[in-house]
């Protein structure tokens, strides 16, 4: 049976519009649970629906959430895409590594090398960083967010502001976007034919789909298509990257951090409630005056600081007092425990060390490792849905060709299993250290494989600072002919002196003294 050929005009024909309303209302009950977990951390990442710029957000009681999330982050930010260094590496695919010889494979090192810097300043100057913790932020708080790459950096949109629908295996089979515009930004002749009113609504609908193994994008405004706005990626060049925080088979949409530990955000907001509006009542003076008192209201209320007034103070005036301590205490101590058990799932620093006076600075460094290794399965998936994508976009603007080299990403998960493996060599080292055996030990140790297992536990390429098994052999040659040529220079000069000795002494040579 021969295989249809797809048609972009059947796909330019449906009904945008349609098509993302009804992607958009499967997702409501998220979008519900998405700003409940924001109103609780930052009500800006996933404001109400029908939020104004000018609007006043929800505040909520306690800002630990807030904290929290810029705190994650920011670490997000520094672990995924590092200041001043390169999360990816280039190297030459295997077919052009085999037909070079030592010095085309150090010019090939040397490009590599080279394009990793030019992709450094292009993320530098497009300031990718900045537009990327609005989407970490997103994603901590709704699970969720979109990229979109573009000629002058990273575009985000919000969780209400896209919809996606993945197959069974999480792959993006779909995406539409959202986004209103003022009517003057546009083509007047776009204008003209949308007949818009003066209270209407501008909305551009973005749409791409994967149709065998291609990217189709075009765009509507309200339900007009913009002529000429169809194009088309391959995969490796498709700008959009839809990221999650969790993937699970069979969801188009991932769940947030903040989602997981919604329990206990609730808890704390309703304790910091309750202890912010016990302050209040706590705080207000009130006075009681006894009834048939000759103190007069009028004149207590209108004294100043220092006036004498006629009554009896000590018997016949009271102050409203709340006898509600050991209750609001208890409440403060369940808050703490929360904001504890909160920060340590959020990787906060100040729950890295315990309260007491023997705590160690090795101690705060493996709980620290640890809590960072709780985040491996989520840089897993941030190193496939957004690392590599990002890295290949960028590879693409300055023209590397994919042909001769190929990348890997060296932060994230990777990262952290090389700090795993040079924490357990330093520990293999120390205890051998410990032994007192030097000498034994060097005798039984492959020092080469140590050291180069050091080297790419730090993530350095091993060539560049250990010398290859060829490198020392030629040098140790080289020092084996010098040797042998001072020796036989130093033979020669002591047979030459002892023959001028006996010319001199006139003796015959071998003779005794």
């Amino acid at each position: 049976m021969a295989k249809v050929k797809f048609n972009i005009k059947e796909l330019l024909d449906e009904n945008i519009k349609e098509r993302y309303d009804k992607l958009f209302n499967e997702k409501s009950t998220l979008l519900t649970r998405a700003r409940d977990c924001a109103l609780l951390t930052l009500p800006s990442v996933l404001p109400i629906d029908g939020h104004k710029e000018n609007d006043v957000l929800a505040t909520p009681y306690q800002s630990l959430g807030a904290r929290l999330v810029n705190n994650l982050a920011s670490k997000l930010i520094m672990t995924l895409i590092p200041p001043n260094n390169s999360f990816f590496r280039l190297f030459p695919t295997m077919e052009v590594k085999a037909q070079l010889d030592e010095s085309t494979q150090q010019q090939a090192d040397n490009i590599a090398v080279m394009a990793e810097k030019e992709a450094q300043k292009v993320i530098e100057k497009q300031s990718i960083r900045v537009s990327a913790f609005e989407l970490f932020k997103s994603l901590i708080v709704t699970g969720n967010a979109l990229g979109v790459k573009t000629e002058d950096g990273l575009k985000t949109y919000r969780y209400d502001q896209y919809v996606v629908m993945r197959d069974y295996k999480g792959n993006v089979l779909e995406i539409i976007t959202t986004e209103a515009v003022d009517p003057d930004t546009l083509d007047p002749n776009i204008v003209s034919d949308l007949e818009l009113t003066p209270d209407a609504d501008c909305i551009v609908y973005t749409r791409a789909v994967l149709r065998e193994k291609t990217w189709y994008e075009y765009q509507y405004i309200n339900d007009l298509l913009v002529e000429g706005s169809d194009a088309s990626y391959k995969p490796e060049k498709f700008p959009y990257m839809p990221l999650r925080w969790t993937s699970i088979n069979g969801h188009n949409y991932g769940i947030g951090l903040v989602e997981q530990y919604i329990g206990d955000f609730r808890s704390l907001e309703a304790c910091y409630q309750m202890l912010i509006e016990h302050a209040a009542v706590a705080g207000k003076t009130v006075f009681g005056i006894k009834p048939g008192s000759v103190l007069d209201v009028d004149s207590l209320a209108a004294a100043d600081n220092g006036d004498v007034i006629q009554g009896d103070f000590e018997n016949d005036l009271t102050v409203m007092r709340v006898d509600k301590g050991a209750d609001i205490q208890y409440i403060q101590q369940v808050a703490e425990v929360l904001a504890r058990r909160l920060e340590q799932a959020f990787l906060s620093a100040s729950s890295v060390a315990r309260d007491s006076e023997r705590t160690t600075s090795t101690e705060i460094r493996y709980m620290a490792a640890d809590l960072e290794q709780s985040l491996g399965g989520v840089y897993s998936v941030q190193s496939q849905e957004f690392q590599a994508p990002l890295a290949r976009l960028v590879l693409n603007e300055i023209k590397v060709d994919f042909g001769t080299f190929e990348f890997i990403v060296v932060t994230g998960v990777d990262a952290l299993g090389r700090n795993t493996d040079l924490e357990r060599l330093m520990q293999f080292t120390q205890v051998l250290q410990a032994t007192g055996l030097q000498e034994a030990l060097a005798a039984r140790m492959n020092i080469d494989n140590l050291i180069n297992d050091l080297t790419n536990a730090s993530g350095l390429p091993t060539g560049r600072y250990v010398k290859s098994e060829q490198q020392v052999q030629q040098e140790q040659q080289v020092a084996q002919q010098n040797q042998l040529m001072q020796q036989g220079g130093q033979a020669l000069a002591e047979s030459a002196g002892a023959g001028m000795g006996q010319q001199l002494t006139g003796a015959p040579q071998g003779a005794s003294k």
